[in-house]
């Protein structure tokens, strides 16, 4: 059965206070009641009445990916504000990406945050709840940030794990919001691996952090939050040069740390015979399961680098017929691909660390570990993008193919041990698992492998494939090593035809766009089209482009455009209109 730690029941000693007890002056701006098409599932519902309970100022849930962690998260900003605990709310997350889809998140629920964009004098704008903003951008000006949390400000720490104790972003989050209201602290991965100490997380005698609330993947496994993950190594004979000397080895072999790390990069070669088999297999098992009853179902390739992630996309390309879409992780439009992607029937992304955590595709069936990093903290990450589900009335399984490295398959083993706790918390599950065992198709006949001087790779053979393939929600029993983990049969397909595409129906998922056009996408569209206005003014009267926008500022009784709200902007768009008609 689940320790304590795991079990997402289990409750702290709770005092009878509230842990938000001191009133705030309340929001600027009236909140609508909470939607009521949108229903708490029991664990959020648990853990509101133990954050509710806590007599602490900082509440760290420990929730699995795809738990739904920001529904949560922003019940609690919508209560608080609505109860006049606090009056504004501050997101901090990892990178411009998740803070824009906080913002959008919040703005379904009537919560309008700014993200990644305050004043210079770190505060919103009168018409909005609060900010959102990266980690980078508060350890940028600390001092400001604590400046403006002197109002009553809830903190909301996006995978808190960002922060070291020591660390710069750590430090600089500390002195921004040590005094502030109330800090809830979201994480699926509450540690670090450099296991320096998280800001505000409390830490048992053994040095391991301890929540206040923990959801883990069995439970979700059992509520059917979250799909299971078949993991599937491949192995191979891989061929590099070091010191002088051409070494030759699989991935059985053991080897130094400085030589295993070499034999993982050159089987991630792109252009390899080993990438190129594990392309092909990822694909024809993408096939499977969009005519399997996923129509729109996608991948997800996790590059090395850039330059790795460009080589992999035209391999995969000419694969299946189709360009992937690329996502680098400092591209000012990665955001807008990632919702793009998310929305369409595209098959593959291929992506460099934006995709690892935080970015919520639901169609991700498969996957590609193609990337050398070997922490438990990126692996967790990465299969959290393939757990979350989508409407279906049938339990889905997801892919993940990976090289058979010794310390990959380890981690997977840990995640495959997870999933024993959820059939001892609900026994009937194993039944169920067992008839999606049933469901996959035979792997096809092996081949005797590939040769060239610097990657070769071979499909597995049944032998290896039994040793090395680990599932989820393998039935058979299995020895506590990962050598012996459970066997399952791979892919294969007979036909490359792809089935007719419907049309995707709406989905309601924590990535859809809120039917008001939100507070944030509103002054960015009401910017642009002044920048623009300015522009063609400044061209006719010979004005500078400054001279312009401080006579419209002047003229709506702000000091700087950024510190206009919307009636504001509106009010100068207006004023511009007039004069160049």
């Amino acid at each position: 059965m689940l320790s304590d730690r795991l079990n997402p029941y289990s409750r702290p000693s709770l005092s009878t206070a509230s842990a938000y007890s001191n009133p705030g002056s309340g929001p600027r701006i009236a909140l609508p009641t909470w939607p009521g098409d949108r229903r708490l599932r029991q664990w959020q519902i648990e853990a509101l009445s133990a954050l509710e309970s806590h007599p602490g100022t900082s509440f760290l849930a420990s929730a699995t990916p795809a738990a739904g962690k920001t529904t949560f998260g922003l019940k609690v900003a919508h209560r608080m504000l609505c109860e006049g605990k606090v009056s504004r709310v501050v997101v901090v997350g990892p990178t411009t990406h998740i803070c824009r889809q906080w913002a959008l998140d919040a703005a379904r629920y009537g919560i309008d945050l700014e993200p990644n964009r305050p004043n210079s004098d770190g505060t919103e704008t009168e018409d909005f709840h609060g900010v959102a903003v990266t980690y980078q951008t508060v350890a940028a000006d600390p001092d400001l940030h604590a400046t403006s949390s002197r109002r009553p400000t809830l903190v909301i720490a996006d995978e808190p794990h960002h922060m070291g104790d020591q660390a710069s972003w750590g430090v600089s989050a500390r002195k921004a919001f040590g005094n502030a209201g109330f800090r809830l602290l979201l994480s699926g991965t509450p540690f670090r691996s450099d296991n320096e100490a998280i800001p505000w997380i409390a830490y048992d005698e053994d040095g391991l952090s301890s929540a206040d609330f923990t959801y883990g993947y069995p439970e979700a496994l059992v509520d059917r939050v979250c799909r299971p993950v078949t993991f599937l190594p491949y192995d191979g004979e891989m061929e590099w040069e070091s010191d002088g000397k051409i070494r030759t080895a699989d991935f059985g072999l053991v080897l130094p740390a400085t030589e295993s790390a070499r034999r993982l990069r050159t089987a991630l070669d792109a252009g390899g015979d080993w990438m190129g088999e594990v392309l092909r297999d990822a694909d024809r098992k993408l096939e499977e399961v969009r005519a399997g009853g996923h129509p729109d179902a996608g991948g997800l390739v996790i590059a090395s680098d850039q330059e790795h992630a460009r080589a992999i996309s035209r391999r995969l390309g000419m694969i299946c017929g189709e360009i992937p879409e690329i996502v680098m992780s400092d591209e000012p439009d990665g955001s807008r691909r990632i919702a793009k992607f998310s929305e369409s029937e595209q098959r593959w992304l291929v992506s460099v660390l934006m995709v690892s955590e935080g970015v919520d595709i639901p169609r991700l069936r498969v996957g590609v570990y193609a990337t050398a990093a070997r922490t438990e903290l990126f692996f967790r990450q990465v299969v959290g993008r393939f757990i979350r589900t989508t409407p279906s009335p049938r339990r889905q399984m997801s892919y993940l193919l990976l090289p058979a490295d010794e310390r990959l398959k380890r981690l997977a083993f840990e995640i495959e041990k997870e999933r024993r706790h959820a059939i001892d918390l609900a026994p009937s599950l194993e039944d169920e698992l067992e008839e999606l065992d049933h469901e996959l198709p035979e792997r096809g006949e092996v081949g005797d492998g590939f040769h060239m001087l610097n990657s070769t790779a071979a499909e597995l053979d049944e032998a290896i494939l039994a040793q090395t393939t680990m599932q989820l929600f393998a039935t058979d029993d299995i020895d506590e090593t990962p050598q012996s983990v459970s066997a399952i049969t791979g892919a294969a397909t007979t036909s490359r035809a792809k089935p007719a595409i419907k049309p995707k129906p709406p989905v309601a998922t924590e990535l859809t766009e809120p039917k008001r056009e939100s507070a944030f996408a509103a002054r960015e569209r009401l910017r642009g089209e002044r920048r623009t206005m300015v522009a063609d003014v400044s061209r006719r009267t010979g004005e500078s482009h400054r001279e312009v926008h401080a006579r419209i500022n002047r003229m709506t009784g702000v000091t700087a455009v950024s510190k206009a709200t919307r009636s504001q902007l509106e009010q100068g768009n207006e004023l511009l209109e007039r004069e160049l008609s």
